[in-house]
């Protein structure tokens, strides 16, 4: 019985994974690696062979500092790319005589060749708001229409 549901359990998930398959130029690639799965899981229910992950769970944690290491290679380019809009910004300000206190440049990356700026805050000190509007207006017209400019004064 333990062999029936094994199969079916496992042609189940395989027809699901198949359909969840995007149409694209790997497509032929996972359809092979979903039915090596499928293949595997009857040939290990036919011998009542058990499959030890010990030792992929051991790689796993041995390599864990990949992670960690993507993640800081990840907040540096977010901290350079902030950077070098800020000066960039700043040096575009200041030819219009403009200097804010601060300028805050927020930046997403969600994927390999996904990097964008979300934001972009300009601070100015009490009784700047003349100059916040025209530097958030100067700023829109530089930058994208997707980047949320805001303007701040401090009170």
């Amino acid at each position: 019985m333990k062999f029936l549901s094994t199969i079916c359990i496992s042609a189940i998930c395989t027809a699901l994974f198949r359909m969840l398959v995007p149409e694209n130029k790997y497509a032929k690639q996972i359809s092979l690696l979903i039915a090596a799965v499928f293949l595997l899981t009857g040939i290990t229910a036919v011998t009542g062979a058990e499959i030890d992950l010990g030792e992929f769970d051991n790689e796993l944690i041995t390599n864990s500092g990949y992670i960690g290491m993507t993640a800081d290679i990840s907040e540096n380019l977010q901290k350079k790319i902030s950077g070098e809009m800020s000066e960039r910004l700043y040096k575009l300000l200041g030819e219009h005589e403009i200097y804010p206190e601060e300028i805050h440049v927020i930046v997403n990356i969600s994927g390999l060749y996904s990097i964008n700026i979300t934001q972009v805050k300009l601070v100015f000190g009490e009784g700047e708001r003349a100059a916040a509007e025209a530097a958030a207006e100067l700023v829109s017209r530089e930058l994208s229409e997707d980047i949320k400019i805001t303007a701040e004064v401090k009170e």
